[in-house]
């Protein structure tokens, strides 16, 4: 039977049954159990006492659509963003935690930037993605007709779509990378947080447009469980990434390791011109003396010509990057004061 056919003939019981003066909620009591949904029922009344008193007056019909397109397009917008954040923060983690040798250039700044990056996002999103969510739900339970906007449905079924498509792309790059032999518990960490992210996504979704009233209970696991994955995925950034104050010194010592290396340039290309090396750091900078001394204290980077073209290039670190295998280059430093033993000979690496 059609949904025409069946709306006309729910709408011909309820003429029959208010004829013979049932009580409304007596009617959808009844209706219900036997398997009409509260929302058809109430819109088979709607349209009986359209016919019996006249045309219902429509409450703010554009200013309450536009309300949920607001609503359901912010929602949806913060939704992608901390998903995608959670799924690149877990990707970062499993990298630091599970290094692999076949990475060439992993160092502690690339995950300072992309973890500080994926944090940032989950920061601001996720708590408006939850305040626009408990929004919609509210306004669902006070206006049911809030369920049939169209704005809803497509971007609800979008949502799902997004999800089914990378729930496919998940499995389809698992096997791909099980047959090219990662067997590794960094290459399942990620399969599997993926995995998780698409699953909830699309049951809590899929739930929304089967459903004629929001769950509560699929509201709160959905919305705890949630919160727990994203608070868990914050703590651990952090744990990675440290505090502002320690990032802050991470850049002061980055600083200076770039200023060593810029001497540490100079010194060779110097040696390479006059055989020898220069007796004091002045002559290389003349026109950059902020170069020859650290960026917070101002105290002089020490150097010290020696024989055969070595020499030592030292200064005060505040953060130690000596950790492999996070540096492997030999500018990696302890805290506290440090030389680089360097030769003008060799040109010096990065």
């Amino acid at each position: 039977m059609s949904n025409a056919g069946g709306s006309d003939e729910l709408l011909d019981f309820v003429r029959k049954a208010k004829a013979e003066h049932v009580d409304d909620q007596a009617l959808v009591t009844i209706l219900r159990q036997h398997g009409w949904s509260e929302r058809r029922v109430y819109a088979a009344l709607s349209r009986y006492y359209g016919e019996r008193i006249g045309a219902i007056p429509e409450r703010g019909g554009a200013r309450e659509n536009a309300r949920d397109a607001f609503l359901y397009l912010l929602a949806f917008a913060t939704l992608g963003i901390w998903t995608v954040a959670l799924v690149w923060l877990a990707d970062i983690l499993a990298d630091r935690a599970f290094p692999s040798p076949l990475d060439l250039n992993y160092a502690v700044e690339s995950f300072r930037q992309q973890a500080a990056g994926q944090l940032a996002s989950l920061i601001v999103a996720f708590p408006i993605f939850l305040a626009m969510t408990n929004a919609i739900v509210r306004e669902a339970r006070r206006r049911p007709e809030a369920l049939e906007s169209g704005v809803r449905k497509w971007l609800t079924y979008l949502a799902l779509v997004v999800a089914a498509v990378v729930l496919l792309g998940d499995c389809i790059w698992f096997l791909t990378q099980f047959l090219l032999g990662e067997l590794t518990v960094r290459f399942a960490v990620k399969a599997i947080v993926l995995f998780a992210v698409s699953c909830g996504v699309f049951w809590y979704y899929l739930g929304t447009v089967r459903g004629d009233q929001p769950s509560r209970s699929r509201d709160a696991i959905f919305g705890w469980a949630a919160s727990g994955v994203v608070l868990a995925a914050i703590v651990l950034g952090f744990t990675g990434i440290g505090a502002p104050s320690y990032n802050r010194d991470v850049d002061f010592d980055q600083r200076r390791v770039s200023d060593l290396q810029t001497l540490a340039r100079r010194i060779t290309i110097a040696y390479a011109a006059h055989k020898t090396l220069p007796r004091s750091l002045n002559a290389l900078a003349q026109n950059e003396p902020e170069l020859l001394t650290d960026p917070l204290t101002s105290n002089p980077y020490a150097y010290q010509p020696g024989n055969a073209g070595t020499y030592p290039l030292c200064a005060t670190f505040q953060t130690d990057t000596a950790e492999p295998p996070f540096d492997r280059s030999i500018w990696k430093h302890p805290a506290g004061s440090h030389c680089f033993e360097l030769s003008a000979t060799q040109a010096p690496g990065v």
